[in-house]
């Protein structure tokens, strides 16, 4: 070969060789050995087919390449070395095309470093291997997804950032009654009320999450709202959202899944329904079983007699206490249960439980104790119902589980900065302790307390009876209330139960001593006797009661209480009854046939004061079996001024008919006294007005004070028409400014009893209560009325 073609090659990195007809070689590059497993392996006069065996069996195609049959041949990716280090490959070509050279018999082995293509290509082969593996992996995960996304029960919807929906699952078409076309690229909003707002929600969640896991996305508690559909119709929903963030702005977004909350809506109002049923038909047969013991605790019974009947009323309570337990159980599970918030003595939340439980104390010879401190808070903000409830069960198990010893109870306050976990703000934290020396609870046990349904040992609740429930509803409440309970016990050496809860405190010195109150004679909580309110005989009271054995029981309290009652049997039965007779006071049941309590109430509500035979519409009491809160308030919203829970407690009956039928008697008599009194002599007319402050502001000048009153009932009647409107829209705000203008007016020009109506009626709008409105405001018209028909007279005359 010449030298050009020669380096020309070397140049490119090829060698070559030439061989006979007998496959020798000729000739041969100086580069060549580089390609040989051994140094100096190529040589001259050498078969080519020991150096390299891949040319042996080619015999026929050497044949026709030097024939010129054939133009060459190609062996590609020879590998000439195993090491998957350094491996090492070439391609072969046999030719004869040689321009200088037109002699037949030799043939050209062309040879070429082919390892760095090799490599390459082996590498793009695995790549595209690798790559069509994760795209089947992509598509076979998306398919996965799909699938789960369609399955879902509840529905999806993916919105972009600024809330676009982007994609929907079948589910939430079925729910907003649109097609996949009509819903994507909409905005959420249009769809989901006030959904706006949870972006922001997730903000606040996401920015304190960070810190504590960046790979998780934060997800929004589920939430409550309505959904609109495409029909009209609005479905109650509950959705949970997250945020979708990703380095793609593309694939970023929100998540929204949501669940038609239309059934168990139905199923809350089902069980609502059935447990204000289950708290009317079953606490009313055990109100009659407990009234009619109580009546008879106050007859002539021997010894044993009254062991009977003492049995009969304390187990009638136990049960009432059990229905009671469930019915709380029930209503803190749905949510329904609302906690008041008004403000009261602590110390006389403690005492109250403290005394309820002290006979019991004593009759088994146990010291109930409780330590007070001078930094104890004395007014708080709470509600005092739950809270006592909560202290009442942990003490009266403390008694339960105790056979020789005491019991004590403590209280801490905290301020916020001593909390070491968040709380509400402007709020302390109060710590009760019930310690006793009692049986104790076993270490490996103590996880079963605070469980409903649940006992420490199952012979618990044979031995000392109980559903489980107490201290399961305890916790509840104390979670409610902005604490937690919890327990330290020994035993055989005792108990100590300690609870938190987050008040509102009202700042005031309080003035109390470090004492111990040793409460082991407290007052009993059913009285040997009552003394007869004077002149109860003068009220007319009317009891509307379907249930006979009520009717008796309630007869037969309001005879020991010194009154009588004309009885109903319903509601129509009441109306027709209050059109011939002047009745002061209505005790109304809840639920009776043909007119119920309710309606009754609203028909009586509805009429004028003119149509009532009295000139006056009576005060409505309800008394009812019903236990639930929401029927408190369905009652006092109908009108009625007062509630009565059955049992009714011949005590508490006695405390309602004293503190209206004072109320209803002086009003009775003013009236009286007022009619027989000339009203052409200003100064003996018996008004309820302080004539001598009067006299003073106008200097005795009669037209001057003739015309104040004129100017004050005119300020004063349309006043009372808004505060009725107030008091039916539940506007205390409304209320409150209108009775605090009245207020104002009334103690100018010296009406005095207005102006204590009107305080009264102030302080109900601010504490937001509605019960005794109805009473107040008849007092105020009746004022304004008399002070009206005074001057027309006077004017007149």
């Amino acid at each position: 070969m010449n030298s050009f073609l020669n380096n020309l090659l070397s140049v490119c990195g090829i060698e070559y060789l030439i061989i006979d007809e007998s496959f020798k070689i000729l000739e041969m590059s100086l580069g060549l050995n580089h390609f040989g497993n051994i140094l100096n392996e190529f040589k001259p006069g050498q078969d080519v087919r020991v150096v390299f065996p891949e040319l042996e069996g080619l015999e026929d195609v050497f044949d026709a390449i030097r024939q010129g049959k054939q133009e060459k041949f190609e062996l590609k990716g020879i590998m000439r070395s195993q090491d998957t280090v350094s491996p090492f490959y070439i391609d072969i070509c046999i030719t004869n095309n040689i321009p200088e050279d037109h002699s037949s018999n030799r043939l050209i082995i062309v040879i070429e470093d082919a390892t760095e293509r090799m490599v390459l290509e082996q590498s793009l082969f695995q790549g595209a291997n690798e790559a069509n593996l994760l795209l089947r992996n992509l598509k076979a995960s998306k398919q996965y997804i799909d699938q789960i996304v369609t399955s879902m029960a509840d529905a999806l919807l993916v919105t972009t950032l600024s809330g676009e929906i982007k994609k929907i699952n079948y589910a939430a078409q079925i729910l907003l009654q649109y097609n996949e076309i009509e819903l994507i690229g909409q905005p959420i909003t249009k769809f989901i009320k006030e959904v706006n707002k949870y972006p922001l929600i997730i903000a606040d969640i996401e920015s304190t999450h960070v810190s504590q896991n960046q790979d998780i996305n934060p997800l929004v508690q589920e939430l409550e709202t309505v959904c609109y559909t495409k029909s009209g119709k609005t479905i109650p929903v509950a959705f949970s959202s997250s945020i979708v963030k990703t380095e793609i702005e593309h694939f970023q977004g929100y998540v929204y899944i949501l669940r038609d909350m239309t059934e168990r809506k139905q199923a809350e109002l089902a069980k609502q329904e059935f447990l204000a049923m289950i708290s009317h038909e079953v606490r009313t047969p055990i109100s009659s079983v407990i009234g009619m013991a109580n009546l008879l605790l106050y007859t002539e019974l021997t010894d044993e007699q009254k062991d009977f009947v003492e049995i009969i009323y304390n187990s009638g309570d136990s049960l009432l206490k059990i229905i009671n337990d469930f019915l709380d159980f029930s209503k803190i599970q749905s949510g329904n249960l609302e906690l008041e918030k008004e403000p009261f003595v602590l110390q006389n939340c403690i005492h109250e439980a403290l005394y309820m439980l002290g006979p019991t104390a004593k009759e088994k010879g146990l010291k109930l104790t409780f330590l007070d401190s001078p930094k104890l808070s004395t007014t708080i903000v709470g509600d005092i119902t739950r809270l006592r409830q909560v202290l009442i069960n942990l003490i009266n198990n403390a008694i339960k589980f105790t056979e020789t010893g005491s019991i004590e109870v403590s209280v801490i306050t905290r301020k916020n900065s001593d909390i070491n976990h968040s709380s509400a703000a402007n709020t302390d934290q109060i710590q009760f302790s019930v310690k006793d020396t009692g049986i104790g609870i076993p270490r490996d046990r103590m996880e079963r307390l605070f469980k409903a349904f649940s006992q420490v040992d199952s012979s618990i609740t044979r031995q000392y009876g109980g559903t489980g429930l107490g201290l399961a509803i305890c916790k509840q409440l104390c979670e409610l209330m902005g604490g937690r309970i919890w327990v330290e016990s020994e035993l055989s050496v005792g108990s100590t139960f300690y609870f938190t809860i987050a008040a509102s405190v009202i700042s005031e010195e309080s003035g109390v001593e470090s004492q111990e109150l040793f409460l082991l004679s407290p007052p009993k909580s059913i009285p040997v006797s009552f003394s007869l309110p004077p002149d109860s005989h003068k009220l007319r009271i009317l009891l509307t009661e379907d249930n006979q054995v009520n009717q008796k029981i309630a007869l037969k309290q309001l005879q020991s209480l010194g009154y009588s009652a004309d009885v109903a049997g319903n509601g129509k039965e009441a109306l027709q009854l209050l059109k011939t007779i002047p009745y002061d006071l209505i005790l109304m049941d809840y639920q009776m046939p043909v007119l119920d309590g309710l309606e009754t109430t609203r028909e009586i509500y509805r009429w004028p004061e003119s149509s009532f035979v009295s000139g006056r519409r009576p005060v409505v009491i309800a008394m009812t079996a019903n236990a639930m809160k929401e029927d408190q308030q369905m009652c006092l919203d109908a009108g009625m001024d007062d509630y009565l829970s059955k049992p009714v407690i011949k005590e508490k009956l006695a405390a309602a008919l004293e503190r209206w039928g004072g109320a209803i008697l002086k009003a009775k008599e003013t009236a009286a006294t007022e009619q027989a009194v000339s009203t052409t002599d200003v100064d003996s007319v018996n008004l309820p007005i302080d004539w001598e402050r009067l006299h003073q502001l106008s200097e005795n000048n009669l037209e001057f004070e003739l015309e104040l009153l004129k100017i004050f009932v005119e300020d004063i009647q349309p006043r009372l028409e808004v505060i009725k409107i107030a008091i039916a829209d539940h506007d205390f705000e409304q209320l409150a400014l209108q009775t605090h203008q009245i207020k104002g007016a009334s103690a100018n020009i010296g009406v005095t009893t207005m102006y204590l109506a009107a305080e009264k009626l102030e302080q109900l709008a601010i504490n937001q209560e509605r019960r005794g409105a109805t009473n107040l405001i008849s007092e105020l018209e009746e004022f304004v009325k008399r002070i009206q028909e005074f001057l027309i007279k006077t004017l007149n005359s």
